[in-house]
């Protein structure tokens, strides 16, 4: 007996690809002539692959680095990156990509057809995860109030990734310049994160900015 085929017909106008916090509002406490101390801003729909491999597989780190064109980190907690796309080392033998370019999709089937021989696994995780760009000189002091981890530019600067918490929420997060953060947390408590971080940031002039 042949089985019915369920189709999804998903070509419809009225779908829109939207991030977990694209309809908050703009949000501003500061003067028109003020420079802000912290800024918040939705960095909008963001592809994100997460990577599992032997870092000791010359193969492995060799494709890995051909395909996405970018430098393979070689140390727990550190991240590379060009022009599109950022490589985290989250743990030794496992990384996050996020780019905003479009081919990278291309590029990751190339790399899973290089990778046949070799142990890896990856995923595709951008409908899991929201990222959000914290930036300003008040960055690190509002960021302290809710993370663990010591955020001093002596020790956490250019070039850190860790993943650990904020205000109670599993994030990853890295260092882009020096007083410039990516959060990455998951979509379901996107909104909860902004809110405390705008709560965070009562004593600071700050602002909101949508993708």
């Amino acid at each position: 007996m042949e089985l019915e085929k369920m189709v999804f017909n998903l070509t419809s106008d009225k779908i829109k690809s939207e991030t977990a916090i694209n309809n908050r509002i703009a949000y501003d406490t500061g003067n028109q002539d003020e420079k802000h101390e912290i800024i918040i801003q939705d960095a909008g729909l963001v592809n994100i692959y997460n990577l599992r491999g032997s870092q000791r597989s010359s193969t492995f780190r060799k494709f890995f680095q051909l395909s996405l064109n970018v430098e393979v980190p070689n140390k727990a907690c550190t991240f590379s990156s060009n022009d599109k796309t950022f490589v985290l080392q989250t743990s030794p033998d496992e990384w996050m990509i996020l780019s905003n370019y479009n081919e990278i999709h291309q590029q990751v089937i190339e790399l899973e057809k290089k990778l046949t021989k070799v142990h890896f696994a990856i995923n595709n995780l951008s409908d899991q995860y929201q990222v959000i760009y914290i930036s300003g000189e008040k960055s690190r002091f509002v960021l302290s109030k809710g993370c663990s981890i010591d955020l001093d530019p002596s020790v956490f600067g250019p070039k850190i990734c860790a993943q650990t918490t904020l205000a109670l929420t599993d994030i990853t997060i890295f260092c882009t310049a020096k007083n410039s953060f990516t959060v990455i947390c998951r979509n379901s408590y996107a909104n909860y994160l902004v809110d405390w971080l705008e709560d965070a940031s009562f004593d600071c002039s700050y602002k909101f900015l949508k993708s």
